[in-house]
Formats: structure tokens, sequence, C-alpha cells
């Protein structure tokens, strides 16, 4: 790790990233990188390659390795110079992933499906090994300014965060890895048969701008009221501050919690320490600094980000500049402007299906899909059909292989494979019907699998109505509802919990979508 303030600016050091067990990138440029003595040698030997580097003033140096095949060999990456070796040894070549946004991608293996733990004091334990799945949990931190390394910490106290590990049923790591994205690696080596690198950067609770680097966030003039809010309260801490108050507040839960005893009541939540908040995980750019930027020049395929949920709840936010804010960010800071993208658009969660009701979630998820159509090689899942009572689905594994589906498709060049949700292109009106017709990939069909299948109908200024469908053709539906004798837009799926009845022939759900443009007023938007 590069900061270690204890270390000799002479030492040698391996960026935090580096380590036994990790996966190097096959087929790309690799660069090894890390501090050492300022104008010192540096000489890095690989799988039969050797490379020398000068450290710059700074210390700094960084070398690149030539492109190289899969190998599941185990292998030992050694560095020296100032008379020191460093050495990272089991070390495969294969497919690097990286992975990012908040709790759903976050949701580790051994969350049960009622989103309790397994059980008192234990973790899901995998009965398989996989020697070939290596994984590294990025320690969850965030900073107001760029962080060159990251420490080695564990995530909830449980998995270790910082060390890369191997997928091993004897290992109660693994079980504290993200569930999506280990259904994902399964997949990805089913298909191509290599060793998998997964590097989970995600956060829950966090917002789009929480992962956009400053540079960039300053550029979108809608984030200024965030940037300026978060800032003026971090300018307004100190700890002297924070411990006053809390002083104060816990004098005033002591006086709260011996009247709820007098009168048998539950005892309010105690007041804790109020932090930095630069050290928020939605402090603006926070997490991108000390989880992303450390791993910048690290050669990885594509990312999967997973994030939206806290952006229902922000007031503050922009998403819809923000959230494609991500991909260009990533891609500026991983210095690979079509590096490929994977985005999952978050589902709904209430209690019981609805066929029609307006909050803000259609309209998040509507800015999700256009984010996804404005920007090239990306991947987009829908995952509507899969809701839940709150804001996590719990079956990650057919989210997964609607994910692989794109990366067969569109990473890895397998063109009999079709991914992704018919957009639609266009409507027009035969009498009482509006015909809509969609965008629709290689040789699928659209079909109805629910009656009703979740669309409403309207006239101008009228209240949506439920709809008929008919499938006209391949890519052609018509709705229509009876006593709607002028009707003038159709939305499908577009409630808190929608119901989805509108497929692809293999299986893919079409997203919510609405024919009318235009914002949607906000006195017609449930909180």
């Amino acid at each position: 790790m590069f900061v270690a303030s204890l270390a000799s600016a002479a030492d040698l050091r391996l960026a935090s990233v580096f380590g036994d067990h990790m996966v190097l990138q096959r087929e790309k440029p690799v660069a090894i990188w890390g501090r050492g003595e300022p104008g010192g040698s540096v000489t890095i030997r690989f799988a039969g390659q050797e490379k020398t580097v000068t450290a710059r003033e700074d210390g700094t140096w960084l070398a690149r390795l030539e492109p190289m095949p899969a190998s599941h060999e185990p292998r030992e990456l050694v560095v020296t110079g100032n008379g020191q070796t460093r050495k990272c040894t089991d070390v495969l070549m294969g497919e690097v992933w990286l992975l990012g946004g908040q709790s759903n991608m976050e949701m580790p293996l051994w969350w049960r499906g009622d989103g309790k733990r397994n059980a008192d004091g234990t973790r899901l334990v995998l009965d398989t090994d996989h020697p070939w799945l290596r994984c590294l949990l990025m320690p969850q931190r965030a900073f107001a300014s760029r962080q060159e390394g990251f420490p080695q910490d564990t995530r909830r106290g449980e998995a270790n965060a910082g060390q890369w590990f191997a997928s091993r049923s004897s290992d109660p790591n693994i079980s504290g890895f993200s569930a999506l994205g280990y259904f994902i690696a399964l997949g990805l080596h089913e298909k191509l048969g290599v060793p998998i690198g997964m590097v989970d950067a995600s956060w829950g609770g966090t917002i789009a701008s929480a992962w956009v680097d400053r540079e960039t966030l300053n550029g979108i003039p809608e984030a200024a009221a965030l940037i300026k809010a978060r800032e003026s309260a971090a300018s307004d801490w100190s700890e002297e501050k924070a411990r006053l108050q809390l002083d104060r507040e816990l004098a005033d839960w002591e006086r709260r919690v011996a009247i709820a005893k007098a009168e048998k009541k539950g005892i309010p939540g105690k007041p804790q320490l109020r932090t930095d908040p630069r050290l928020d995980r939605n402090f603006p750019s926070g997490p991108f600094n000390g989880m992303i930027w450390p791993l910048r020049n690290m050669a990885v395929r594509g990312v999967f980000f997973y994030q939206g949920e806290n952006n229902y709840f922000d007031q503050v936010d922009p998403f819809e500049r923000t959230y494609p804010a991500v991909v260009t960010s990533w891609r500026k800071t991983f210095s690979e402007p079509d590096l490929p993208f994977c985005l999952f658009q978050i589902c709904g969660w209430e209690n019981k299906d609805m066929l029609y009701r307006q909050t803000k979630l259609p309209i998040l998820q509507e800015q999700q899909h256009r984010a996804h159509l404005s920007l090239p090689r990306t991947g987009f899942v829908v995952t509507t059909d899969y809701p839940h009572t709150d804001i996590h689905p719990m079956r990650k594994r057919p989210i997964a292989e609607r994910a692989i589906r794109w990366a067969e498709a569109e990473v890895y060049g397998d063109k009999k494979t079709t991914w992704g949700t018919p957009s639609f292109q266009s409507m027009r009106r035969e009498g009482k019907r509006l015909i809509l017709e969609f965008s629709m990939v290689g040789n699928e069909r659209l079909e109805l699998k629910k009656d009703p299948a979740g669309f409403v109908i309207s006239e101008k200024g009228g209240k949506f109505l439920e709809a008929k469908a008919e499938i006209l053709d391949a890519k052609t539906v018509a709705v229509w509802n009876d006593t709607v004798a002028e009707p003038w837009a159709v939305r499908y799926a577009w409630s808190q919990r929608a119901i989805c009845g509108l497929y692809t022939s293999s299986g893919l759900p079409v997203g919510p979508f609405r024919t009318d443009t235009g914002p949607i007023p906000p006195k017609e938007i449930e909180d």
C-alpha cells in the first residue's frame, strides 16, 4: 500500500491492488505500479517477461507487461529494487471485472431471502471449491481527495477486504462476497473456461454523485447545490464541536431513557458521535476517491454497475446527469473511452403488484434507460419482473444470467446470443387503438405472458386506465381500452411494483416506458 507513514521513502512497495491469489487481465497490456527510491531502478518479472523502469522524483513507478493469454498456472509476480524484493504468489491470468454500485451489488451470498442472516453466528458455506475464481473486496472508504492506496480491512466485520482470496468452501470469506458478482463469475467461467477475477467496489446506501470524479462532477451545473451543501457541512465540522454536541445529546437521551423506563416504553436509540462529513459515503466523489481512483491503472475487461436505489430517496443529487456521468468518469479514469459497462435498472418494491401508480420510481427507471441508450458500449439489465417487499430483489442468479448474456454477445462476440430490453420506438393511432413499435435485437419476437400485461392508456388530459394488448407482429403491439375513444398515450410497467407481461421470445422482459414525453408534473408524483 502506498500510504505507510512509518515506511522509508526508499522502501519498495507495490500498489495496494496487488497481492497473492490475484488475477491479471489476459490479452491486454498489464500495468504494474508502486513506489520506490526516487530515481532508482525497479525490475518486474512475470511469466517469462522482464521489465525495468526508473522511479520518478516522487518515487512512483509504473511498468507495463505485454499482453498474455489466459492461464490457470499459479505464477509469481516478482518486483525488485534498491536491494529489496516483493512477491505476489499464486497469480493467474484471466478475465478481470469491476463491480460497482450500492447494496444490490454489495449484497453477500449469506444474505437470506427474508433479509436476515442465515442463523446466529453462522454464514453460508458453499459446498464447491472454485479455485479459478479470485475475489477482492475493496474497503469501503470515502475521502475528499484522491487516495493512492487502500488498507486491509473487513466488511461488516466479517469478510476480509483489501486482499485477494480464492473461492473455497473452507474459506468463509466467499460467503461475504457479492452474490450477484459470484453468479456472474460462475456464468462467465462456464462460457469462457478461464480464471475470473472480481473486484467488488460497491457500497450500500450511496448516490450516483458519490461515484463521479470531482472534475466531472464540477462540470455538471445541476450538481452545484449538492456540492455546496455537502462542503458547507464539512467546513463547519470539527471533532471538538461534534463532541460538545454529543454531550448535549447524551444528557437529553438519559432524560428520555428515564421517562421511557418509568412509562414502560421502548428505549430510544443512543446518540453517536458525528464523524467528519468528508468521510461520509455520499460526500461528493468520496467513494470514487477512496475505492475507484486507487484502481485506475489496473487492466480490467469491464464493469458491472448496479445503483440508483438511494437516488429514489435523495432530493438533491441530479440523477439524470450524475448517473451517466459515472460511466464517462470511470472510462476516463481507466483511460478506456469504450470500456464495456453493464448497467442494472433497479426494480420495484411494495407489498403487492400494482397496475399503475405514478411515483418517482418509474421516472428514475426511465432515466437509467435513457443513460444506456445515450452511452455506447453499455449493457442494460431490466429487473422489473423481480420485485421484492423492500428495495432488494433476492433472486440474484437470474439477474446475473441477463448480464452474462450481454457480456457474451457484446464483449466476447457471441453473435448467437441476444440480450437487452426492446426499446419503444414509435406510435401511431388506428381508431381506438394505439400501435406501438419496438426496436428488437436479433431474431427476437415480442410475447405477452400475462393478462393484464401491464399497459395503461389515456386520452389527452385524462386518467390512465387498464388497457388490453395484442401482439401484431414480432416488434409491434396494439393497445386499447374500449371506453377510451381518443387514445393519446400509453404507459407500461409504470408503477411502484409493476405488472410485467411483455417479454421477448427468449424470456427477457421489456422495461418500463411511456409514449408521452416531457417532464411529469410534480403534483402527479406520489411520495
